[in-house]
């Protein structure tokens, strides 16, 4: 799994985020957000390959990280799973309105 940096501010996320992963990406995207420049952030999702609900725990970390930062922060091309489970857990607003 790796968040990459493809333009100031634009990311896009590729491989696996779950159990085993999310405290790292987590990390590493934290440290990549906060150094990539730009005023919003834009993560691109489609390449997630498997997730699990650590993937939403850790974009609320991201979402937290970008209110800290004064950044808008928006999610595109989300995995449909990973969009379903959002919702069943309630959080799709937050993913959606940031």
């Amino acid at each position: 799994m790796t968040l990459a940096l493809e333009a100031p501010g634009r990311f896009t996320l590729n491989g696996v985020v779950n159990f085993a992963t999310s405290a790292v990406i987590e990390e590493q995207g934290a440290r990549l957000l906060l150094t990539s420049g730009g005023d919003d952030w834009e993560i691109d999702l489609s390449g997630i390959s498997q997730a699990d609900s650590s993937a939403l725990s850790v974009f609320l970390s991201w979402i937290r990280l970008a209110k800290k930062q004064q950044k808008s922060i928006e999610f595109v091309g989300m995995p449909h799973e990973l969009d379903a489970l959002a919702e069943v857990c309630g959080i799709q607003p937050l993913l959606n309105n940031v």
